[in-house]
C-alpha cells in the first residue's frame, strides 16, 4: 500500500479563514460543475456516493444497481495529488449521462480523456495526457468535433442527453462539415485494450 497524501482527503482552513483548502471531495464538485458548464447537465436520477481507491483501473461502479454511483480511483493516486485529480476529471464525465454499467463510445471515452488532461492543465498547470493508444485515437477524435464547435457535446446532448446514445447521423445533421468516417468512428463502443 502506498503512502498517502493527507492533503487528497484533509481540508484544511486558509489563512484568510474564508474556506478550505482543496480535497478530492472539493475537487470533485469542481469538475462536476465545469463539465457540466462545457458539456451539458449530469442525469440526477442517478446518486453519486463519492469515491475510493482500488487496485485496478479507474472507473464508475454502480453498487447495487439502484441508482448510486461510485468512482473508483487507482492505488497509484493515493499519494499523488494530480494523477488522482486526472483520473477523477476523466470520470467526472461519465457521471453526465451514466449508461448503468453498459458500454461507453468513443465520444464519451475521449471526451473524457479531453476532459482530464483539460483540468489538470488549466487548474493544475500540469501537462498530463493519455498513455494509452486506445485513449489518445479516442481523444484526438473528439478534438476534431469540439475544434468545429467548443459547445459541440452541450448542443447534441440537448437533442441526445446521453453520451453514449449519441448517432452519427445526429452529429452529420449538426455538423455537416465532419466527416462521415469520424462521425461513424465516435459511436463505436469504446474498447480500451483493442482500439476504437
Amino acid at each position: 500500500m502506498p503512502d498517502i497524501d493527507m492533503d487528497l482527503l484533509v481540508a484544511k482552513p486558509l489563512p484568510d479563514k474564508c474556506g478550505y483548502s482543496w480535497t478530492l471531495a472539493s475537487r470533485l464538485g469542481h469538475m462536476l460543475q465545469i463539465a457540466q458548464e462545457r458539456y451539458g447537465p449530469r442525469d440526477p436520477t442517478y446518486t453519486i456516493l463519492g469515491y475510493e481507491f482500488i487496485d485496478g483501473v479507474p472507473q464508475i461502479w454502480y453498487p447495487g444497481n439502484c441508482g448510486n454511483i461510485v468512482i473508483q480511483l487507482g492505488l497509484e493516486c493515493l499519494n499523488d495529488m494530480v494523477q488522482a485529480c486526472y483520473q477523477l476529471a476523466h470520470e467526472c464525465i461519465h457521471l453526465l449521462s451514466p449508461t448503468g454499467g453498459s458500454s461507453s463510445t468513443v465520444l464519451e471515452d475521449g471526451l473524457a480523456a479531453y476532459f482530464a488532461s483539460s483540468y489538470v492543465r488549466e487548474r493544475l498547470h500540469t501537462d498530463i495526457h493519455p498513455s494509452m493508444a486506445t485513449y489518445q485515437v479516442a481523444c484526438s477524435k473528439v478534438e476534431t468535433l469540439l475544434n468545429l464547435d467548443p459547445c459541440a457535446i452541450r448542443n447534441l446532448r440537448v437533442q441526445q442527453p446521453i453520451i453514449s446514445l449519441i448517432t452519427a447521423e445526429l452529429i452529420k445533421e449538426n455538423y455537416p462539415t465532419i466527416s462521415a468516417q469520424v462521425a461513424a468512428s465516435l459511436v463505436k463502443k469504446f474498447d480500451r485494450d483493442s482500439g476504437t
